[in-house]
């Protein structure tokens, strides 16, 4: 039989066009698409609730960490622990009621606690670790800051309440303590102006978010040499606006309340003696200090009030502020720092 030649080029025939009209009225089986009813599985948007999760961190990483090899610090009332393979955040808990052999980790649960309105690194709680029991320890997972510790804890922070010094901890006079407040003043001595102006930039981020700084501890700055920066850790959060205390906060700086062990003699005849040079060379270093934190306040349009106790009392009442004043006499310091612009 001879094919039909149509006038599109196609050779046709009946058994071709039979089947091509089957091929047409045939309803696709292949590629379709049918939509999930399954509900998706959200990820959480806690980064470290994300890594706890992938790390199984509950399950074994936590004991782990809260041991006395990954201590980094301890305050008046809690203990700070690096976590292994986690550089991002640390672990902080009670420092008076926690004994980790004792704990039973079994239990622990996460709960997302990170504050979206404060931006920054502060050292912010951003998760708890906490189980049903009140006799299980709550512990906060805290952003990590780097740098060292800025001067020396209060004499509270070592004594126990009825005055013995608490284990592991040196003596508030030792040499050891006196040489790291030395390297912490010239440090801060040595600190670009820009960070000064920058540490007033966060104090006024920790106010927008409502949150109080613990200056009652000098070690609650960080000095990170590297970066050239001043880092904070220790806040608290308050109210939807709180106004931190600038003088407070440069009393804390300053590690003012030290100068006089760092200037005085031992009592232990056999302890290193700190050299006159050393002694002005202190003073001195907290004269820049002040006069870097002062001119970051003008620049950003800061001010002093009286109604911080620990600068108006401490910090005012200091031989380099007498220096810095050119006044040993309240009023006329406080005249000078209203000339300066810096007070009502």
């Amino acid at each position: 039989m001879i094919n039909r030649i149509s006038f599109m080029g196609k050779v046709t025939s009946p058994d071709f066009e039979a089947s091509a009209q089957k091929a047409r009225l045939k309803p696709m089986e292949n590629d379709c698409f049918v939509k999930s009813t399954e509900p998706k599985k959200e990820q959480p948007d806690n980064e470290f609730i994300k890594w706890a999760g992938e790390n199984r961190f509950l399950e074994g990483g936590l004991q782990a960490a809260l041991s006395e090899e990954n201590l980094l610090g301890q305050g008046f009332s809690h203990s700070v622990y690096k976590i292994p393979n986690n550089d991002d955040f640390v672990l902080r808990v009670s420092r008076n009621y926690f004994d980790s052999k004792r704990t039973d980790y079994s239990q622990y649960k996460i709960t997302d606690t990170e504050d979206k309105k404060l931006k920054g690194n502060f050292g912010q709680e951003v998760a708890i670790l906490e189980t049903d029991s009140p006799n299980d320890p709550r512990i906060s997972v805290l952003k990590k800051q780097n740098g060292i510790s800025n001067g020396n804890p209060p004499p509270s922070a070592i004594h126990y309440e009825n005055g013995d010094l608490r284990e592991g901890e040196l003596p508030y006079e030792a040499i050891e303590r006196k040489e790291h407040y030395a390297k912490c003043l010239q440090i801060l001595a040595d600190t670009p102006e820009e960070a000064y102006d920058s540490l007033i930039d966060k104090f006024d981020a920790l106010n927008n978010a409502g949150y109080r700084f613990d200056y009652y501890n000098a070690n609650n700055f960080l000095l990170d040499e590297d970066k050239g920066t001043i880092e904070i850790i220790d806040t608290d959060k308050m109210s939807d606006k709180y106004d931190n205390d600038l003088g407070n906060a440069l009393w804390a700086l300053t590690n003012i309340e030290y100068l006089n062990t760092y200037i005085m003699p031992s009592y232990n005849p056999d302890e290193p003696k700190v050299s006159d040079d050393d002694k002005n060379l202190a003073i001195k270093n907290t004269l820049t200090i002040i006069d870097k934190y002062t001119k970051a306040m003008q620049k950003k349009g800061k001010k002093f009030t009286s109604e911080g106790y620990e600068f108006t009392v401490h910090l005012m009442g200091s031989f380099p502020m007498m220096i810095f004043l050119q006044s040993n006499d309240h009023y006329a310091q406080v005249e000078k720092l209203r000339e300066m612009g810096l007070m009502d």
